[in-house]
């Protein structure tokens, strides 16, 4: 039931009202807060999640429409545990329920207890012992103050930087706000409380309105959003998208500038993630494919941050869940103290490389049938789907743990072994799925 970050699936098949009463009620042995992005079937599951909540005999907290890491907030506020109600990056049609505890998505282990617990029916308090539900009016404003103080406020406001945001989701009601309280002249783009203005997930080839709106009114960078705030996508002065891989490269070595230390990335960081670590003076460490990974590592290793290449950043200081709206921040105080993006990462060199996506109907039998065809040479590595190193290349194929999907990310250090290695893999996966 649960993938890589949390519970998704298509509504109405896959995710239920009913589903999302029966998780919330496992998961309440304490109060419960909800939030939610701004899909059009979220209200119906959080009101479920209400429900869940509150026939367990816990409170349930409302937050409303807040981006994941303000979620992630409110259980630390409140002490308790939380729903944040939201499919992420995944089309409108999905829908999904991430649960959070102490400020962080649960692990592998607690989410094992919740499946127990719900495998063994709703539990009822008596009729004089059921929750309530308390709405909350401040969340937002709080989490404002708690990340404000981690960026350089003073630089910022010196140099007044103009910036253009496709909020696009649950970041629409607070990134904005948080960037003008910083000093800088913002311009936004699709701020509706209501569905998605453009696909969910900020790629390159969704940003097309963002990166003319950047040279439109000569800002000096844009940023972009998910549905729910987790991640954060970067435009330079020029309107150009900034390569992923650049974009996490850039924030690492800011990071270990403040503070030297361990840095935590995933199985499909480039060869570039791994020169900007050392380059930076810090210690890469690698774990599988999943921002739930990715925060329990950076916890138990008390690394200073940690990163996804698809613009999810985890922050020591923070909260320990993908922060789009603090990243968002932390973007403009890299122009507001070091000078325009395009000049920042062009000194980057990515190696060529290939990520995509091929539709299945049975991830997992597609998976047995590729590690049963696989001849590709190199190092093998089975940590997360399977990884090939050798040494002018590496690859990756692994099943989506939150879409129907198998991803192939390859990188070589030539052109012609990328055209190569990629021919192979694609039969390949193309034969299997």
């Amino acid at each position: 039931m649960f993938g890589t970050s949390g519970i998704r699936g298509l509504y109405g098949s896959e995710i239920t009202p009913e589903l999302a009463l029966k998780i919330a009620n496992a998961f309440s042995y304490q109060n419960l807060v909800v939030g939610r992005d701004t899909r059009t079937t979220g209200p119906v599951l959080e009101r479920a999640a209400f429900t869940g909540a509150m026939c367990a005999g816990r409170d349930s907290i409302s937050v409303g429409v807040v981006p994941t890491p303000v979620l992630s907030y409110a259980t630390l506020k409140y002490k308790c545990n939380g729903i944040m109600v939201t499919a992420s990056h995944n089309p409108p049609e999905y829908n999904g329920l991430k649960l959070i505890s102490a400020g962080k998505e649960i692990n592998k282990q607690e989410e094992k207890k919740v499946l127990s617990n719900y495998e063994n029916g709703v539990k009822l308090a008596a009729w004089d012992k059921n929750g309530k539900l308390i709405p909350d009016v401040g969340i937002t404003e709080a989490y404002t103050e708690f990340i404000f103080p981690q960026v350089d406020s003073a630089s910022i406001s010196k140099k007044k930087p103009k910036v253009a945001i496709d909020c696009n989701g649950a970041g629409a009601i607070i990134t904005p706000i948080l960037l003008r309280k910083l000093g800088c002249e913002v311009i936004t783009l699709n701020t509706q409380e209501v569905g998605f203005q453009r696909p969910s997930e900020p790629s390159e080839k969704n940003l097309s309105a963002l990166k003319s709106k950047v040279k439109e009114v000569g800002a000096d960078l844009g940023l972009a959003h998910d549905g729910d705030g987790d991640r954060v996508a970067l435009i330079d002065e020029n309107g150009e998208f900034v390569n992923m891989d650049v974009q996490l490269s850039l924030m690492i070595l800011h990071e270990l500038e403040k503070k030297k230390g361990k840095v935590v990335s995933t199985v499909e960081s480039s060869l570039i993630i791994k020169d900007a670590v050392e380059q930076g003076g810090g210690e890469l460490i690698i774990t599988p494919v999943g921002s739930t990974y990715v925060g329990d590592t950076l916890e138990k290793e008390g690394a200073v941050f940690g990163g996804e290449p698809a613009g999810e950043f985890i922050y020591s200081q923070g909260v320990h869940v993908p922060d789009g709206v603090l990243g968002a921040a932390k973007f403009v105080e890299i122009f507001a103290k070091k000078g325009k993006i395009s000049e920042l990462t062009s000194r980057f060199s990515p190696y060529p490389m290939v990520r995509e996506k091929y539709k299945t109907t049975d991830r997992k039998a597609a998976m047995e049938k590729i590690l049963g065809s696989i001849s590709i040479e190199g190092e093998v590595s089975k940590v997360d789907g399977i990884r090939i190193d050798s040494e002018d290349y590496w690859l990756l194929i692994r099943p989506s743990g939150t879409e129907p999907i198998i991803r192939l990310t390859l990188e070589a250090k030539t052109k012609e072994r990328l055209e190569e290695i990629h021919a192979e893999a694609k039969k390949l996966i193309e034969s299997s799925v």
